[in-house]
């Protein structure tokens, strides 16, 4: 590394430390919570796109029913 690397490596540590100290360490949080964020919304609205989808199948096809162990559970009792 040549002497210019040096002061250039010295020069850029100093100064992201001082950013960091001055409090751009909240900018760079606030950053990754709003990253976050996005992320988590376009997540929970294709999770809802897909239960609404699957809700409207449900509906369309009433066969398809929930079972146990035991049998069919909409089954009516025999007398």
């Amino acid at each position: 590394m040549t002497f210019y690397e040096t002061i250039m490596l010295w020069f850029s540590t100093i100064a992201s430390a001082l950013y960091l100290i001055a409090g751009g360490w909240v900018k760079i949080r606030d950053y990754i919570k709003a990253k976050a964020q996005a992320k988590s919304d376009a997540i929970e609205e294709e999770v809802q796109t897909r239960l609404k989808a699957a809700q409207a199948a449900s509906v369309d096809a009433p066969a398809a029913t929930a079972t146990s162990v035991a049998g069919p559970v909409n089954v009516s009792p025999t007398v």
